[in-house]
Parts: structure tokens; sequence; C-alpha cells
């Protein structure tokens, strides 16, 4: 089964069905759906996302969608630990500290990850699907 790492747009123009979701990061997210990949959420994804549909006047009910991604199959949110700082220096490359530690869950878990983000292709730490 594959795994995939979404970052906070990825996640943000999914639950809006954006078409700035890129298609590839939506054919993961279909395998998803399908019960044929895990999609793990990291902790700042989701705190990223809710200053993200903040500031675009809450396009979504964030609490509803949490839940329903909480109950899905497919979605596996990832707690941020203390120990999670030491993995900085290893995904130095990496400038933004938030990206860092979506970064560094998808080197732990061995998974792509699935993002636009030019500073988390440029790194080359992790496989990255959009």
């Amino acid at each position: 089964m594959n795994c995939y790492v979404a970052d906070t747009h990825t996640l943000f123009w999914y639950l809006t069905a954006s078409p700035r979701l890129g298609l590839q990061a939506k054919a993961a997210l279909d395998e998803g759906a399908r019960g044929e990949a895990t999609i793990y959420v990291p902790a700042i994804v989701l705190a990223e996302l809710y200053y993200l549909n903040e500031k675009l006047d809450r396009p979504f009910d964030l609490a509803a969608e949490f839940e329903r991604l909480r109950r899905s199959s497919q979605f596996v949110f990832v707690p941020f630990a203390p120990e999670d700082v030491l993995d900085f220096d290893a995904t130095a490359t990496v400038p933004e500290m938030h990206d860092r530690i979506i970064v560094g869950v998808a080197r732990r878990l061995n998974a792509a990850c699935l993002s636009t983000d030019l500073a988390i292709t440029a790194s080359k730490l992790v496989p990255v699907i959009w």
C-alpha cells in the first residue's frame, strides 16, 4: 500500500475541491479514498490549515472537516513530538520550519510528500508528487 504525507495546500485544495490541486496529488488522494493508500497529515498541517481557512474567510467548516478526516480510514494524523526537533538538522536544506516538520514526517515514514512547495521539491530529501 502506498503512503503519502499531505502538506497544507494539498489538503486545503483537496477539501475545497480546488482546480489548483495537482493531478498526481489528486490521484494519490483518490487512491486513499479507494482504500489503496494511506494519507498522513502532520499536526503542523492541521495548525496551518486552521490559519489558512481563517485567512480566506472560512471556505469550509474546519471542525466538521476535521471530524470527517478523523473518521476516514485513508487519513492518519501524525502528532509532533519533542524528539522530532532532532530531525531538523537532517532537513536543514528546507528553509521553513513548518516544512521541515512535514518533510521529517515523510522521511520517517518513507513516504512521498504531496506538495507543490518548491523548497521541499528542491531539497530532494523525499519524493514529491504534484
